[in-house]
């Protein structure tokens, strides 16, 4: 097989595996709808440069490193998994908190510390957080992914650059798209935009309970 036809192999490789990672439901997705609610889709997009700035490097690491980055991902799974229901119970505490208010005022809110008020470089450093202490997100790629790791390791930066090419466009236009739609919800007026930001925050609660049994239930 000619180098090409390698490079279209992790190409098409790529662009089947990554959607059981990109477009599946957690955390980062309800909050790029959250911000979405506030930012429109310039919020996901901003989510999704703070999700490359992390994940970016990562794979670098991977291809480069993948037993060192697996054994790191084993060791520290509780500690990061830990980070990340705090800030969830935080995030949902702020969207319930925004919805409660805006239901019983009957006016829609964007300032302070809010999510739904967040600013640019809040809406960066949420994908940046949600993503590096996702310990979900990290064994995504030695497990899932790895295929692509392979593949992108046989073919030397070109490859590596082909394939994340291939990936990261899915997550800017799914967390857009996931934006947009929660700028949207404000069409609908402020009790069922009030709504929406509740039940995001139920969502943020569910996800920060599962993750700490899931992380917890065997020690």
């Amino acid at each position: 097989m000619g180098f090409r036809s390698n490079l279209l192999s992790v190409a098409s490789k790529t662009l089947l595996i990554t959607p059981s990672g990109a477009l599946s439901p957690g955390p980062l997705s309800a909050v790029a709808v959250a911000i979405g609610a506030s930012m429109g889709l310039v919020g996901g997009l901003l989510v999704a440069l703070g999700h490359m700035i992390v994940e970016m490097p990562y794979v670098y690491v991977l291809v480069k490193s993948y037993s060192r980055a697996e054994s790191f991902i084993r060791r520290w799974r509780a500690p990061l998994n830990t980070v990340v229901v705090v800030f969830l119970v935080y995030f949902a505490y702020l969207l319930l908190r925004d919805s409660i208010s805006m239901y019983n005022t009957g006016v829609l809110q964007s300032g302070g510390m809010t999510i739904t008020g967040a600013s640019h470089l809040t809406a960066v450093a949420m994908g940046m957080l949600l993503t590096g202490t996702n310990a979900y997100f990290l064994a995504w790629w030695i497990t899932v992914g790895y295929p692509l790791i392979e593949a992108s390791a046989r073919n030397g930066r070109i490859g590596l650059t082909v394939m994340y090419t291939s990936h990261v466009w899915m997550d800017y236009a799914w967390l857009a798209l996931l934006a947009w739609g929660g700028g949207a919800s404000r069409l609908l007026g402020v009790k069922p935009y009030a709504a929406l930001l509740g039940i995001l925050g139920l969502i943020l609660l569910f996800f920060a309970a599962r993750i700490a049994l899931d992380t917890y239930k065997n020690k």
